[in-house]
């Protein structure tokens, strides 16, 4: 057996152990695996490292430790890491995770449009994500905290995992954070979204009842999904508007432009006039990143 077949044998193994592939969830011992299978030279397991770094998975986030696994994972000739540097460019961090000036379109419920929250760049990037193939048909949860697939949604979706999440979308997720008040712990999972002509999330909200005794045990630890925050990702399509018939308006951003709307009133109750809808397309391809903010912190 060659050096390389047993370099990527343990890059897998790393990344096997991280997720409990097949074996118990071992971070600790996932991360030593994936730094021992970098430094025989695996540009993948420094890839796989940076996220670790950058998203806080084992260890503290940070940063600088991230960008300096990618720029190693380029070096070993990893090209999605050259890729990713090269969008990150010379990094400016306050720059990267200032978000522009707000607007503020309803104050009950409190709805803001943020044009020009995330670059072409930075929209093309996110969108090519989805090209190892991760989008899925689109669940919906109704009552139970387990998600299902269900006819008033036809979309597709792809969340943003250990394994297809970045350095780029950390740092993204840093400006909602600064955007929407609250730290990208009490994030949920991002989620990229896929429309194709004719396919929607019809009328719906956000907001978590407390309809069983799993959903009460849910809001008990995770607290209410407070608020949603969507980021436009391109143009060239007609109709796919984000519509809130209660309040007669609808929304449809531009590249790169972003929604952020409370889903609870001022005492924490959900807001029924959030009730919205994910309108279908009627021509071309829509794309939307997707980021739930709750009450409590759920995340690293």
């Amino acid at each position: 057996m060659s050096p390389a077949s047993d370099v990527a044998k343990l890059t897998i193994l790393g990344k096997r152990l991280l997720v409990g592939e097949g074996m118990p969830v071992s971070i600790d011992q996932g991360i030593a695996t994936l730094r021992e299978a970098a430094t025989r030279g695996s540009g993948e397991a420094e890839a796989v490292l940076s996220v670790c770094a950058a998203w806080g998975v084992g260890q503290p986030r940070n940063v600088d430790a991230a960008l300096d696994h990618l720029r190693r994972a380029a070096q070993l000739g990893w090209e999605p890491a050259a890729r990713e540097l090269e969008l990150l460019g010379q990094l400016d961090l306050a720059a990267w995770r200032c978000a522009p000036a707000a607007r503020v379109q309803f104050e009950k419920p409190r709805i803001v449009v943020i044009e020009r929250f995330a670059s072409p760049q930075e929209c093309e990037w996110l969108i090519g994500r989805a090209a190892g193939g991760g989008l899925q048909r689109a669940k919906v949860y109704r009552n139970s905290p387990t998600a299902q697939i269900a006819e008033v949604r036809t979309n597709r979706e792809m969340s943003f995992t250990i394994f297809n999440a970045d350095v780029v979308l950390s740092l993204i997720r840093d400006r909602i954070s600064a955007a929407v008040g609250a730290p990208a712990s009490h994030f949920e999972i991002a989620k990229l979204l896929h429309y194709s002509p004719g396919e929607q999330f019809a009328l719906h909200a956000d907001f978590i009842e407390a309809k069983t005794p799993e959903l009460a045990h849910e809001l008990a630890v995770r607290g209410q999904r407070s608020a949603t925050f969507l980021i436009y990702l391109n143009d060239g399509y007609e109709g796919g508007a984000t519509q809130f018939p209660r309040l007669s308006w609808q929304y449809r951003g531009g590249r790169g432009d972003a929604l952020l709307f409370s889903n609870v009133d001022a005492n924490g109750a959900p807001d029924y006039d959030t009730i919205h809808a994910g309108m279908p397309p009627t021509s071309g391809e829509k794309w939307v990143l997707s980021q739930w903010v709750r009450a409590r912190r759920v995340g690293p």
